[in-house]
């Protein structure tokens, strides 16, 4: 008797009902919050010049580009590759939840909410011909510290997705210690399981935390940092075995070697730039009311680290005292890890997603303190379950009335941080398509600039299609203004979302040639380096009036120049 088996829902049931619900809202919100970009083409410098190509590879350590690239096609197609992205990083935000055992149907919503809302996802979806390979080794990222803390045997896959991630960005790799500093910190809060032994609640309580639980977490952070240098140290290997001589972009050629002297420096330096973003010196497009959300976060996080101090009485057990304060000092730590990771590099946003894991650490403690039997508010609840009576049988009203308080605190305390996480999401959903946005308005200003650039030149006596010509000038060397953003449309908010292109950014001599023959359809023949310095460094083009005025084009040495500016400033 033949039986017809559904293996596709067979397979969907295994999955657990929690982790199916986080996956889906990880696709809606991110589809939500991205359709601008995803439904549109908002290229920036690096996108225009690499719409075919997953950009650099093996030069810069990213030797693993080159495998994932093709998988959504190698063209630099927003709506595929949006949604290939998304999937991988709503994959990742499950892997999260699974690591620290997130299991309220509000943690599950929210994780992927906030992955999916962070500002460096948008910061990389302005890089879309590379973002689907990004969002990929942040799901190895992820999974690799859940196969460490799930699997005794899990160091081995989780090593191997490590150094594939690192071979596809290296920043997250702290994404992947963040998350497992994390876990730690909650493992100490966590319960092996039924009390035995005869001791009553009031003495385990009183006992603080076990010393095998130490031990053991003691233990697996020893593993777990053991995994990450192998890491560092096979990627590094392998790094140099496929490419000798690493570009020196961002100290990426020095990546894995740090000098012991400058270490305490640099550990000051990770906290300092952690503070900075969520609440000393936040980053342009952080709104006063986003930086008030993140100081309350803030807040909230240290709140908690406290109020579990306290709770589990840790200054009666000195060894777990020192490990507590030291997991919970690490957890910004490993966010601002890239400080010592590269401590050369120039930070942007697309190099700070671990920071995501702020929100994520309050979701696992609130849930860890709201459990009933050995929660925060355990103790608090049971004594408010009932009203005490005296001798002579009246009701302490006092008592009462306080028990009702303290009854509702947990509730009330839920609310409060889900309503402020969510205000997180709202406030990352409007700055990133206000971004998206600006760099539709950016795009259609240089569009519409190079036709005007071309209609100019194919106007002027004398020209043939066919001719050789340039576009001279750099706006970012002159003290002319930029024409195109005289109504800047608050673009200066965006100067610290990496990625996010201005008029300026479309402009460069870097992107031009790319910019007319993409999207303008010119071929631009080329002129070779040693003319185009000849042309810069000649009088008749030095007595050039600059764009827009007459006489801004003109034929030097049988090639047609347009001047766009005049560069008064030195290169940096």
């Amino acid at each position: 008797m033949t039986q017809n088996t559904d293996m596709i829902k067979a397979l969907v049931e295994k999955i657990p009902s929690r982790i199916r619900l986080c996956f889906c809202a990880g696709m809606i919100s991110g589809i939500l919050i991205h359709a601008y970009m995803f439904a549109n083409k908002l290229p920036n410098w690096d996108d225009i010049n690499n719409i075919g190509s997953f950009g650099v590879g093996s030069e810069f350590g990213r030797w693993f580009l080159k495998y994932i690239n093709p998988l959504d096609g190698v063209w630099s197609v927003p709506w595929i590759g949006g949604l290939f992205a998304v999937f991988f990083l709503s994959l990742s935000a499950c892997m999260v939840v699974s690591a620290l055992d997130i299991r309220s149907m509000s943690g599950v919503v929210l994780v992927p909410l906030l992955m999916l809302s962070f500002p460096s996802v948008c910061s990389m979806f302005t890089f879309m011909f590379t973002a689907d390979c990004y969002a990929v080794g942040i799901f190895f990222s992820c999974t690799a510290a859940f196969l460490i803390r799930r699997y005794r045997s899990g160091f081995l896959p989780g090593t191997v997705l490590l150094v594939l991630g690192l071979g596809l960005y290296q920043a997250y790799l702290c994404l992947a210690l963040a998350v497992l500093v994390c876990g730690l910190f909650l493992d100490l809060l966590r319960e092996d399981g039924p009390q035995t032994g005869g001791a009553s609640e009031k003495e385990r309580r009183m006992a603080g935390i076990p010393a095998e639980r130490i031990r053991s977490v003691f233990l697996s952070g020893v593993k777990a940092f053991l995994v990450l240098l192998a890491s560092v140290a096979i990627y590094s290997l392998t790094a140099r075995l496929i490419f000798p001589e690493l570009d020196a972009y961002n100290g990426l050629n020095q990546m894995g070697q740090i000098d012991p002297a400058r270490l305490p420096r640099l550990i000051l330096r990770a906290y300092r730039y952690v503070a900075e973003y969520f609440i000393l010196e936040p980053y342009s497009f952080v709104t006063a009311f986003a930086r008030g959300l993140n100081v309350i976060c803030c807040l909230l996080a240290a709140g908690f680290v406290i109020a579990w101090f306290v709770k589990e009485r840790l200054w009666k057990r000195p060894a777990g005292a020192a490990l507590y304060l030291f997991l919970a000092a690490a957890v910004p730590l490993s966010m601002g890890s890239i400080i010592i990771m590269a401590p050369d590099a120039s930070v942007s946003m697309l190099m700070l997603y671990q920071y995501v894991i702020l929100y994520v650490f309050i979701i696992a403690i609130l849930e860890r303190s709201l459990r009933k039997k050995d929660g925060l508010f355990a103790h608090a609840s049971s004594g408010a379950s009932g009203p005490e009576r005296t001798a002579g049988g009246k009701t302490e009203r006092k008592s009462l009335a306080g028990g009702r308080v303290f009854g509702r605190l947990p509730g009330l305390l839920s609310l409060f941080v889900t309503a402020v996480l969510l205000l997180v999401g709202y406030e990352n959903f409007l700055v990133t398509n206000e971004a998206y946005f600006r760099m539709d308005i950016a795009y259609e200003r240089a569009y519409a600039w190079y036709n005007r650039i071309m209609e100019r030149l194919e106007t002027t006596e004398g020209y043939q299609p066919g001719d050789a010509y340039l576009v001279l000038g750099e706006y970012g060397l002159s003290d002319t203004p930029d024409l195109l953003g005289s109504y800047g449309m608050d673009g200066e908010r965006f100067d610290d979302l990496s990625g996010a292109a201005k008029e300026t950014g479309l402009l460069t001599s870097g992107v031009r040639q790319n910019f007319m023959k993409i999207y303008i359809g010119m071929e631009t023949p080329e002129v070779s380096e040693e003319t185009q310095e000849a042309i810069r460094q000649s009088e008749e083009y030095r007595s050039m009036p600059a764009w827009p005025a007459d006489g801004c084009v003109r034929r030097i040495q049988d090639v047609w120049v347009i001047k766009t500016c005049e560069e008064t400033l030195a290169a940096q």
